[in-house]
């Protein structure tokens, strides 16, 4: 009953795509513009730096609090708990809403992870933020930080199920990257600071 509870409570919060609500809200359609993805990067190169902040600072407290309200509900599963968050990331890529095409889940995921350990956390947000001054590309460290994490998972001894889990989300992560994996072989990936940013034109 309580992974019932939680992925129902995770889904549904996920569910809620800032991005695309902001958005329209400033007259674009984010599905149309830039990457055409209803996430907090392609809102930071495609309507503003502020608001993309603002979307992905929601989309982390999204999980953290999708997360957090099952740890209050159900104390001592912890399992449960998580299992919130990495749904909540689920309802983000899959909002049903939006015919459950939405973000491709790196927020949520860092509030998971938030919840998980916040010193992992820091970590992971260092690690990303570091790549994508060096590269431009996000993308890339979304790539590094989702496979590290059942990588941690493992060794810091959370148990099958947890690690399961993360290598699960890990693998469902790089799949909605396919696109970004290409355009950045074929050098056409959209940065967030400058490359090819003419690509980010509002249609």
């Amino acid at each position: 009953m309580e992974y019932l509870i939680a992925a129902i409570t995770g889904y549904l919060f996920g569910s809620v795509n800032m991005a695309y609500i902001i958005s329209k809200s400033r007259g674009v359609n984010i599905k149309a513009v830039g990457s055409h993805n209803a996430g907090a990067s392609n809102v930071f190169i495609s309507v503003g730096k502020v608001f993309g902040v603002a979307v992905g600072a929601f989309d982390v407290l999204k999980a953290f609090c999708a997360s957090q309200l099952i740890a209050f509900l159900f104390p001592e599963t912890f399992e449960a708990a998580v299992f919130a968050g990495v749904m909540a990331i689920v309802g983000h890529i899959f909002p049903f809403w939006m015919k459950f095409s939405g973000g491709k889940g790196l927020a949520p995921f860092m509030g998971t992870v938030l919840f998980v350990d916040w010193r992992v956390f820091i970590a992971f947000a260092v690690i990303i933020a570091a790549i994508t001054l060096i590269t431009d590309y996000i993308a890339v460290g979304t790539l590094a930080v989702s496979l590290l994490m059942p990588i941690y998972a493992a060794a810091a001894k959370y148990g099958v199920f947890l690690t399961v889990i993360f290598a699960l989300l890990c693998a469902l992560i790089w799949f909605k990257h396919i696109d970004n994996i290409k355009r950045l072989l074929k050098g056409e990936e959209i940065g967030m600071f400058g490359k090819n940013k003419k690509k980010a034109v509002k249609q």
